[in-house]
């Protein structure tokens, strides 16, 4: 099968996206644990994919923001991403974050220099509240529309291509990078597998994929602060439909193993939410297979949150 990526996200454009971005957001060291690979995002600058789509951004948007400059939404890893983007491209920034956002998160936030306004926990309310500064002239992105957004986290795929990878397990929250990994890959080879995974208090692109058409949860329950979306994003899902090959599930007990897992097997701090994918796989929710690669999307997790894990 051929995939035909939309214009906006053709390999030259996503290859050039990636020459593009500061040193600092690196390649990261693509590891084997137990016969699986696992692709450490969790090493990136600001201990989360997210940076790579944010320097993007900013490369794009700079020389045009005003003196309030740019604004975005977040559970927590695009915040800090923004924050320290913003520092890095002398940006002023602003991140809207849910009540129920992790303390720790919000302070790296402003540590970083970023600016924290506050909304309610689901996704519509925070997207509002987003789009109500834009009347304070400050220039807004929409991850759940903008494009630009999943060409940025695309330029992981670019990363992992040379891995050769069979089959490769996402984490996924709105489902941007998820459909972002896949656009680049499936480019390189339509035979890959792309499984997003969910915790099952967080699964609202499972249920929209399960019944397809766009779900929306009344209630999320989970430990992954990362994966909160309580809808996919209208972008990410319209793509997921050709993009994704399966979503599974997995529980909150499976994911803590997995943490402690990680950091005394590979020394490695991985979140919750970034260690949703090797969860699953490890509980056995998606097959066996060779060339089987493992996105741990995020580290950023408060030091006391992990000792109380790993005790």
């Amino acid at each position: 099968m051929k995939y035909d990526a939309p214009e906006w996200a053709t390999l030259p454009i996503l290859e050039r996206v990636r020459r593009s971005l500061p040193s600092e957001v690196i390649a990261p060291p693509l590891r084997r644990l137990d016969g699986v690979g696992l692709m450490c995002e969790n090493l990136q600058v600001t201990g989360a994919y997210k940076v790579r789509a944010i320097c993007h951004l900013l490369n794009l948007l700079k020389d045009g923001l005003g003196p309030k400059g740019l604004a975005l939404a977040s559970s927590g890893n695009f915040a800090v991403a923004l924050a320290w983007a913003g520092r890095h491209y002398g940006v002023p920034v602003t991140a809207v974050m849910m009540r129920r956002s992790h303390p720790w998160k919000v302070q790296r936030v402003r540590d970083w220099g970023g600016q924290v306004v506050f909304s309610g926990d689901s996704t519509e309310e925070r997207t509002e509240a987003l789009h109500g500064l834009a009347q304070d002239g400050i220039h807004i992105v929409d991850h759940l529309t903008d494009p630009q957004v999943l060409v940025g986290h695309a330029t992981l795929g670019l990363d992992l291509a040379p891995a050769q990878p069979r089959q490769v397990i996402v984490p996924a929250s709105t489902g941007g990078l998820l459909v972002a990994t896949s656009l680049a890959l499936k480019q390189i080879n339509p035979l890959v597998r792309i499984v997003g995974v969910q915790p099952k208090g967080a699964n609202a692109m499972v249920d929209s994929l399960r019944n397809g058409e766009l779900k929306r949860l009344d209630t999320v329950v989970t430990e992954c602060d990362a994966l909160t979306a309580n809808r996919p994003g209208d972008l990410p899902w319209e793509l997921a439909q050709q993009w994704v090959d399966d979503m599974v599930e997995v529980s909150e007990e499976a994911i803590r193993a997995t943490v402690r897992y990680l950091a005394e097997e590979a020394k490695l701090v991985v979140e919750p939410g970034g260690a949703a994918g090797l969860a699953a796989y490890h509980s056995g929710q998606i097959p066996e297979q060779e060339g089987t690669w493992v996105v741990l999307s995020g580290g950023n997790i408060a030091p006391a949150r992990l000792a109380e894990w790993i005790q």
